[in-house]
């Protein structure tokens, strides 16, 4: 192989890498606001922040 294909194999596995690390930030962030959401609104149906 030569060095290109090397720096680009390299830059490809850097770069999914990094996505998959944003992926899994973001899932986090929207598991913790989900379950922030269900405590919140288990007590109060009526209340309208629950709506949606």
């Amino acid at each position: 192989m030569t060095n290109l294909a090397i720096e680009l194999l390299l830059l490809i596995v850097a770069l999914v890498n990094f996505g998959a690390i944003l992926t899994v930030k973001i899932y986090s962030q929207s598991v913790k606001e989900i379950q922030r959401q269900r405590l919140f609104c288990g007590e109060y149906i009526s209340n309208p922040y629950c709506v949606f």
